[in-house]
């Protein structure tokens, strides 16, 4: 090949490129990806669908409400919008975070209506593989156990999959008065 053509230079640059390429994975083979928040209620580590979680917070200051379950804890003001916060641990397992300011708010859309769930700790994101799907279910507090359709696997733990949706649609969860 002649240094002076630079159509032929061209041409055979996109020869080894296409040639090279020919190996690589196809984009329709690749496996779906599940995408989720972690957190801790109790000793169970679950996980939250990443599209039922609006935000995660540090426990902001609130006001308490009188006339409510315990697991009420009040409302806050965040960024100018009331947010009725529930400590999770108190509405699943009739206990209390024992220390709260160190626990993590996860917000959810409970009838149009942010929502804050405290929770005991919050891990962050985990992402797993669809085929890391597995049919037989964790043992998890039954407290928990009615909120959990599914789980995964990753490097050997189980993460159950907590349902907020079925938790807010328990009548318990609607009738928070005393």
């Amino acid at each position: 090949m002649s240094s002076g053509d630079p159509f032929k230079l061209l041409l055979d640059m996109e020869h080894r490129c296409l040639n090279s390429a020919a190996g690589l994975p196809v984009a329709d083979n690749a496996s779906e990806k599940w995408v989720g928040v972690a957190f801790r209620i109790g000793e169970d580590r679950l996980i939250a669908p990443m599209d039922d979680v609006a935000e995660i917070l540090e426990l902001p200051d609130f006001t308490s409400v009188p006339g409510v379950k315990s697991w009420v804890v009040g409302v806050a003001n965040v960024r100018g919008n009331l947010l009725p916060l529930m400590d999770l641990k108190g509405f699943l397992l009739g206990e209390d975070i024992k220390q709260r300011r160190k626990g993590r708010v996860i917000v959810i859309d409970y009838k149009g209506f942010n929502t804050g769930l405290i929770v005991e700790e919050v891990f962050g994101m985990k992402h797993f593989m669809t085929e890391n799907e597995v049919k037989d279910l964790p043992h998890v507090n039954p407290g928990v156990a009615p909120y959990i359709n599914k789980a995964f696997v990753l490097d050997h733990e189980f993460w159950p999959v907590f349902n907020f949706k079925r938790m807010t649609s328990n009548d318990k969860f609607a009738n928070a008065s005393l």
